[in-house]
């Protein structure tokens, strides 16, 4: 995870997909997104990005375990709050300590399967910070 992380931060994201198709072990490692479940309560824009702000602060101890993407998109009163996460093991990773969950129960979760073209070209998108909306 941690060489994966830094080449997220350092390298450009053809290089990024090449050392993730060449190191991803289905089973070993899954992809997640993850989408909130209120997105109607979404009004303000620095609300949004408080609440996106915390999820991360108090997810800190999760960073060896796993790596996430948020997004935020959309206008006041019409945001949407979704991401992409890559954790260890084939189930949700958030599940295994009290901490991790504290925000992630209000989200939406659902494991991608990355022999399929659609939720490799998800992870992709997410991946290289393309789109600007969750749908498209």
């Amino acid at each position: 995870m941690d060489t994966f992380i830094r080449m997220y931060w350092n390298e450009e994201t053809p290089v990024i997909m090449k050392y993730f198709d060449e190191n991803y072990v289905d089973g070993e490692w899954s992809i997640w997104t993850a989408v909130y479940k209120y997105n109607n309560e979404l009004t303000m824009t620095h609300k949004t990005n408080n609440l996106v702000k915390g999820m991360f602060q108090r997810l800190e101890t999760m960073k060896k375990h796993a790596f996430g993407l948020m997004y935020i998109f959309g206008n006041p009163n019409d945001q949407v709050i979704a991401g992409i996460w890559m954790g260890r093991g084939d189930k949700s990773f958030f599940l295994e300590d009290d901490n991790w969950t504290t925000d992630i129960v209000h989200y939406d979760l659902e494991r991608l399967d990355m022999s399929k073209p659609e939720n490799r070209a998800t992870w992709e998108k997410c991946g290289a910070g393309n789109g600007d909306d969750w749908q498209g």
